[in-house]
């Protein structure tokens, strides 16, 4: 086989040397508006080995990322893992991980600082100041950035992990801003972190799959609301996650998707459904014990364990439902 001339070997090697200083945030290989910071480019040195290492992921279609300009990037949510290896995905991809992480992170001692100096956005859930998570993050894609969101806004209940009804702030913040939905399904995060546990369950043979599917531009169609634009978006994102996540776990997904409106416990809210819920509940013929059995383990869990470990990490700011 006849070697590649020269100059042809010089170039492949410049591309290479870029690309990995795009990976690393190394000089100004990246964008302005794609730089992750000082507090990041610290972090990674350590943390990229350690995740490479516990998940072995496998990234497919990592190229639909590579779009110019302000994106809102939409994932499911399995489990506390998820944070970490959407996170590991981004950076590598040469992108600023920017999530709306949950304002109570913010006033953990150290954690909250770390969170706050990387540039993410605090979301204050059933306060007057909600607003302000949407405010800021139309500001971060008015600079070009790329932002990650989770649309159902905390772990899936869904019983099998597959993904739940979602909320619309990332389908209205496209509308509002233009900004392309890029769908990302991932799966394997529940087996190496399961929700309840203080620490991830490294063990040999656990691996970790994210799948990028392309860009989703969402428009008005003509006559409709924004609030009707913002549920058919959101139902289309969430169409192409589950469809790339029966992809990869090679199973077929539910028929209806799961709504966590009428479960009984809701933990992102921090309180028990609402009476009225409740009637919905059993006007719909799912009894009380069935669902209580589903979600008792879950409850018994977080009793024991920290908020953190209760609830969403990162998630979406509350939406009309």
């Amino acid at each position: 086989m006849t070697p590649p001339p020269p100059a042809r070997r010089a170039r492949s090697l410049r591309q290479r040397a870029h690309d990995l200083a795009v990976s690393w945030d190394l000089g100004g290989a990246r964008a302005p508006e794609r730089r992750s910071g000082a507090v990041i480019g610290v972090l990674q040195v350590p943390l990229r080995p350690i995740l490479t290492l516990l998940a072995r992921p496998t990234w497919i279609g990592r190229e639909n990322l590579q779009v110019p300009g302000p994106a809102v990037v939409c994932g499911n949510h399995l489990g506390p893992f998820d944070a970490f290896a959407y996170g590991h995905l981004l950076h590598a991809a040469g992108i600023a991980p920017r999530f709306l992480a949950k304002e109570s992170l913010f006033r953990i001692p150290v954690v909250g600082g770390l969170i706050r100096a990387t540039g993410q956005i605090p979301v204050l859930r059933g306060t007057a100041r909600s607003g302000g998570a949407l405010a800021a993050a139309r500001a971060a894609l008015g600079r070009g950035e790329m932002l990650m969101v989770f649309p159902e806004g905390t772990y899936s209940r869904d019983p099998q992990g597959w993904p739940m009804r979602a909320r619309l702030g990332a389908a209205r913040l496209a509308l509002d801003t233009g900004a392309p939905l890029i769908p990302v399904a991932c799966w394997g995060s529940p087996q190496l972190w399961p929700v309840g546990s203080a620490l991830p369950r490294p063990r040999p043979g656990r691996s970790l799959t994210l799948q990028v599917g392309a860009p989703i531009r969402a428009e008005r169609a003509e006559g409709e609301s924004t609030h009707d634009a913002a549920v058919r978006v959101t139902g289309h994102v969430m169409d192409v996650i589950t469809a790339m996540l029966a992809d990869l776990r090679q199973e077929q997904p539910p028929a209806q998707r799961h709504d966590p409106r009428l479960d009984p416990h809701r933990p992102e809210e921090g309180s028990p459904a609402s009476r009225a819920v409740r009637r919905r509940i059993e006007r719909r013929g799912i009894g009380r014990r069935d669902v209580g059995r589903r979600d008792a383990g879950r409850r018994d869990v977080g009793r024991r364990r920290s908020p953190l470990l209760r609830r969403s990490t990162f998630s979406t700011p509350p939406e009309e439902r």
